[in-house]
């Protein structure tokens, strides 16, 4: 029977899908919000600037598809900011998520989610499909980069695309050797979602891990 709150229908998945930031470890979007408040620019001066850097078309996706370099778009940062009347240092920009790396090894990761992780690798294919950066790939590498959690791994900056670009779920698809409506996907960030269910993969928004984990252990114990 479907699962009806979240409408997932544990059958039906083969392969299951994750996010990185802001679902295995803790953060994302929130961090570039609260961003905002350390720049001296007010809220909705800040909600304007963030849409045109951090947009689909702004520089911080040309970085996740690795088109630039995360230093340009550092220096970009800081002087959209200052432009705007904010005042930061290139430290501060760099620091923008918290920490200079925030999916490094040291990042906050979610011990429970990467267990849950751990047993449905045992029972069926898992992927890793991050937006992310080159400059950051060796931190989160030394945790996630591990054959009993992930079968496939997809880096936006490695393959030259990124959520929500359907060329990045195509991929990821392929490498799975899956149908489409075999996935499942677990992300924090509707657009995303909503690209991945239109390719006919059923979707789980991240909120909390007392309304995931169960989801995913129905499907775990499924197999």
């Amino acid at each position: 029977m479907p699962n009806d709150r979240f409408h997932i229908e544990p059958e039906q998945v083969h392969a299951v899908v994750f996010d990185l930031g802001g679902v295995l470890i803790e953060g994302g979007p929130s961090e570039v919000v609260a961003f905002g408040k350390r720049t001296g620019l007010d809220d909705d001066q800040w909600r304007v600037l963030r849409r045109e850097i951090f947009g689909n078309e702004g520089m911080w996706a040309q970085l996740e598809r690795g088109e630039v370099a995360y230093e340009d778009f550092v220096r970009e940062l800081r002087a959209r900011v200052n432009g705007a009347g904010g005042d930061i240092s290139e430290e501060e920009a760099a620091f923008f998520m918290g920490r200079p790396e925030p999916m490094g090894s040291e990042s906050p990761v979610r011990p429970a989610m990467v267990e849950a992780v751990r047993a449905l690798r045992a029972v069926m294919p898992t992927a890793l499909l991050t937006n992310n950066v080159v400059e950051w790939r060796d931190g989160w590498s030394m945790v996630f980069n591990d054959p009993e959690l992930f079968e496939v791994i997809v880096d936006s900056s490695a393959v030259g695309a990124r959520k929500p670009e359907p060329r990045i779920y195509e991929i990821t698809r392929e490498r799975l050797d899956v149908p489409h409506e075999a996935i499942l996907f677990v992300d924090d960030i509707g657009q995303n979602l909503k690209a991945a269910k239109q390719l006919g993969w059923q979707t789980l928004l991240f909120t909390q891990e007392a309304d995931v984990l169960p989801v995913l252990k129905s499907i775990c114990d499924r197999s």
